[in-house]
């Protein structure tokens, strides 16, 4: 059946599945035998600024392996379930096969599902670990390394959302290991970075900054997006610790690097998008004592989320950062609104970090000015049945609609 919905580009997403740089997007679009589109012109597309022409739909579904109409429309159909039957003990896993896994764990992870990332890949880490210590040192062996580097970084993100900073560090320590045994500076680097935040999220702000440094120190040579990523992470950590002049250092040269990249993979590919950039700079801004200027910075970030499809975590992440800007720029009926429609989503992506940001702003509220106010009262009692009793946030079952 035709689709008589809008036309959208969606080639961003589509690139990204496919994991392929601009260039090599260009490269495959010659290969077909189409007019040459240069990297800058397909960059245009993404972002809108250029329509596409009529012949460029059929000659990208065919570069980019998808149906015509999922190039302008998005994907028609669920993202497909992960194999998490799969085991060590499986003797037809290959590192085709395992790189798939992988692959659609980080799909799964922010498609809402981590259970499903973690049980496929703890499934398959034990053969990649017995793999790399029995195989001989060929091309193969190389792969295996960056797969089960890419495995541990996507075991400590998800770790790190479900609380477990201990965890996560383990989990990154690991993927560094590998990522210098490999000798690939760009993983280094982001994976070096990754660890810094493990320990930025644990409170120690000053080893997530000596780390985070002497990435950047490391990341000479590497591509722009992964210095951008460490350029990002370090002025996060600078505003954590009340540093606005080496925050507004460090996050301008990040924008200068990370607004037109996309050539990360995995966890870090979340944080090439402007809309990273936009939503960090606003709660920067927030805990920087000037709520009404970061709104305008998380409303930004809300306009790129727009281009974004299937992106309900991040829609949870700037919702409840929007209620935290309302509530300390005292607009508390919106704010108290905002906080429950973000703990809500919170819940349905399975975050107990994201929850948790809530249960801390209602804790800020009670002791603040505001502590009174009526309008407080919702909020209040819908963070009380989520941690009722001390049970785990995500066994909460949700009474209030997302509106």
């Amino acid at each position: 059946m035709v689709s008589t919905e809008e036309p959208r580009n969606y080639l961003l997403y589509w690139r990204k599945q496919r994991r392929l740089s601009l260039e090599k997007l260009s490269g495959r679009l010659s290969a077909t035998g189409s007019e040459y589109v240069s990297p800058k012109t397909l960059n245009r597309w993404e972002k809108g600024e250029n329509p596409l022409p009529t012949w460029a739909a059929a000659a990208l579904a065919t570069a980019l392996r998808v149906p015509e109409d999922e190039v302008l429309y998005g994907p028609r159909e669920p993202v497909p379930a992960l194999p998490i039957n799969v085991s060590a003990a499986y003797t037809g896993l290959d590192m085709e096969i395992a790189e798939s896994v992988i692959s659609m764990g980080y799909t799964s992870w922010i498609a809402s599902r981590p259970d499903e990332a973690r049980q496929a890949i703890q499934r398959i880490m034990p053969w990649l670990e017995v793999a790399q210590r029995r195989g001989a040192r060929t091309a193969q062996t190389r792969q295996g390394q960056h797969i089960l580097a890419r495995g541990h970084e996507l075991l400590g993100a998800l770790a790190l959302d479900q609380l477990d900073n201990d965890g996560a560090i383990a989990h990154f320590r690991q993927a560094l290991t590998v990522s210098e045994e490999i000798g690939d500076t760009d993983l280094i680097a982001a994976h070096m970075t990754q660890l810094g935040d493990g320990y930025r999220r644990k409170g120690e702000k000053e080893t997530a900054l000596a780390l985070m440094r002497a990435a950047l120190e490391r990341s000479t040579g590497v591509r722009r997006a992964t210095r951008g990523y460490t350029l990002q992470m370090i002025a996060y950590t600078a505003a954590d610790t009340g540093d606005e002049q080496a925050f507004n250092r460090y996050i301008g040269e990040a924008i200068d690097l990370l607004g037109h990249s996309g050539e990360a993979e995995g966890v870090a590919q979340r944080d090439y998008i402007p809309f990273e950039v936009l939503e960090i700079t606003g709660k920067a801004t927030r805990d920087f004592g000037r709520p009404a200027e970061a709104l305008d910075y998380l409303h930004r970030a809300e306009v790129a989320l727009m281009d974004r499809p299937n992106v309900p975590r991040w829609q949870a992440v700037l919702t409840i950062s929007k209620a935290q800007a309302l509530c300390d720029a005292g607009e508390l009926d919106e704010g108290v609104r905002l906080a429950i429609r973000g703990l809500t989503l919170a819940h349905t992506c399975q975050s107990p970090r994201q929850m948790n940001r809530v249960r801390k702003l209602m804790r800020k509220l009670d002791e603040g000015e505001h502590s009174q106010a009526p309008a407080l009262r919702p909020l209040r009692e819908v963070v009380y049945d989520t941690y009722a009793n001390g049970r785990s946030p995500l066994e909460w079952r949700p009474q209030h609609a997302i509106t």
